[in-house]
């Protein structure tokens, strides 16, 4: 590469300047205009006013149920009280992502009680349920293995008594399955544009709706709990392909995803077309085929401009998955007006899916959210930007560019100051800094503008690749207040419980008591 376009005589480097110019130009006017509206001298973090926090302000930490029964209740409580504050428990009532908690030794904390690695011991369902409540759906729990640890024990029943002495709320927490643990979950799977299904369910399948909403309400029916998180992590059909995680066509193209854009006006022909098309042309350029002639991103543009369905079936396909998560609220309210409900958003629509971004703000999301609990985990950023963003994007539409211009391209639509942020060279080892934590919650509460709470995900001792990117408690002292320096009116400590250590649970409550003060 010589830094020269060879089609339209652009340089480059030139353009990717311009573009983190004028991205940049835009950040700091939107900084200036907040702090004007706010009353107050626009200025960096380090310069902001501190802040002070009610005691009543939501200090949660996601936890693996087997955690609290390896550790013994009380004593794990007692731990969280007195390290990081911390007054609501969020803990996983479906653990159907079992990779997440099924972890090796090395990338469990010590925590004081002896280190039990957990691969193939617990179950994944730690409630009972009910068989009235599914009566409008064919589609089940999966009941746990009898054989494995734990699988007589009920947790929620067991942590509401230990919890309420110690004032700690109580949540349930879910992250979508992958289809395994929910028995007829086949008949509701997406379709891909080829017709063939995939692992998820798709969310205008009224099957599948219907199975989320009777989960949430058998959960409120059955358990004293306080409130609610869900999750779904997974791309839409157009970031499917352009960031590819795996060989899989896009999806869904199901008969009720097919009726569904037909009476929105969108021809699911034209769609489906549109999609393989790109499909086929994308996966041409990761196995290194010619590049167009007009050059990578134009020819992303014209497949876009021939086909104009594929950005507006990308939305219906959000729009759909929203869908599910409206059907769980409206049930929980039904039965606990009261309680709060809301949305785990993971990293990649949290720090780097515009596409997501311009499809849903979080304003959008209002209405069927009492929170919405955005991943920030500082401290993981810098190598999932490297490898899961850079290199993929690279592979396919941001073909032309370095990886160094990537970054800087991404620094700047995203508004991160590469001052502050690792270089190039730094990406694939060093994290985030609490600058990123303060900006993005900043945007994610000027997204909500006021309709709803945004309470960060401080997430640090990430594993990545076979070892743990072990947090330093300065920086997470310091990504804490900053969130609340940012408007958060409320912190979930991440990724999981188990995986944290001490002295960086106590970075936290240090902070929060401060705040408190």
């Amino acid at each position: 590469m010589n830094g020269k376009s060879d089609f339209a005589g652009i340089d480059r480097r030139d353009f990717v300047r311009r573009m983190t110019a004028l991205a940049a130009g835009a950040g700091a006017l939107g900084a200036t205009r907040a702090a004007a509206e706010a009353g107050q001298e626009s200025s960096s973090p380090e310069t902001s006013p501190a802040v002070r926090i009610p005691p009543d302000t939501v200090i949660g930490i996601q936890m693996g149920p087997h955690t609290a029964l390896d550790e013994d209740i009380a004593p794990c409580l007692d731990l969280l009280r007195e390290t990081a504050a911390i007054d609501t428990l969020l803990i996983y009532s479906h653990a159907f992502h079992t990779g997440n908690l099924r972890k090796p030794r090395q990338f469990l904390a010590d925590h004081g009680a002896p280190l039990k690695a957990a691969p193939a011991r617990v179950p994944q369902v730690w409630v009972r349920h009910h068989e009235q409540y599914f009566r409008n759906t064919a589609l089940r729990v999966r009941a746990p293995d009898p054989s494995l640890e734990y699988a007589s024990r009920d947790l929620f029943e067991e942590v509401q008594k230990p919890a309420r002495e110690r004032g700690m709320k109580v949540y349930a927490r879910i992250l979508e399955s992958s289809g395994a643990s929910i028995v007829g979950v086949d008949d509701g799977r997406t379709i891909d544009v080829q017709g063939r299904p995939q692992p998820v369910g798709c969310g205008r399948h009224p099957d599948y709706r219907e199975f989320w909403a009777a989960v949430a309400e058998d959960l409120f029916r059955s358990y004293d709990l306080d409130g609610f998180q869900w999750g779904a992590e997974r791309m839409g059909p157009l970031m499917n392909v352009i960031l590819p995680w795996n060989d899989r066509p896009p999806t869904c193209f199901c008969p009720h995803c097919v009726a569904h854009g037909r009476a929105q006006g969108i021809d699911p022909e034209r769609a489906r077309a549109g999609y393989e098309g790109l499909f086929t042309w994308t996966r041409a350029l990761i196995a290194g085929g010619p590049r167009p002639a007009d050059g990578v991103f134009t020819g992303f543009l014209r497949h876009l401009l021939r086909y104009p369905e594929i950005l507006a079936w990308e939305y219906q396909y959000r729009l759909g998955r929203e869908a599910v998560m409206k059907a769980m609220y409206e049930r929980i309210k039904a039965v606990k007006p009261g309680a709060l409900v809301g949305w785990h958003v993971d990293h990649q629509p949290s720090s780097w899916d515009l596409v997501y971004r311009a499809e849903l703000s979080y304003e959008d999301m209002a209405p069927y959210s009492d929170f919405i609990k955005f991943i920030a985990y500082h401290d993981v950023l810098g190598p999932r930007i490297r490898y899961w963003y850079l290199d993929r994007f690279r592979s396919t539409i941001l073909g032309e560019l370095s990886l160094e211009q990537s970054l800087e391209l991404y620094y700047a639509l995203f508004g991160y100051d590469p001052a502050r942020e690792p270089a190039l060279a730094e990406l694939a080892t060093k994290g985030m800094s609490p600058d990123y934590v303060y900006r993005e919650t900043r945007r994610s509460v000027a997204s909500a503008n006021g309709k709803t709470r945004i309470w960060p995900g401080i997430g640090f001792d990430v594993p990545w690749g076979d070892a743990t990117m072990v947090g330093d408690p300065e920086e997470i002292y310091q990504a804490t207040v900053k969130a609340f320096e940012a408007g958060a009116s409320g912190i979930v400590v991440s990724r999981e419980y188990e995986e944290l250590r001490l002295e960086n649970l106590r970075a936290v409550g240090r902070a929060v008591r401060q705040l408190q003060a």
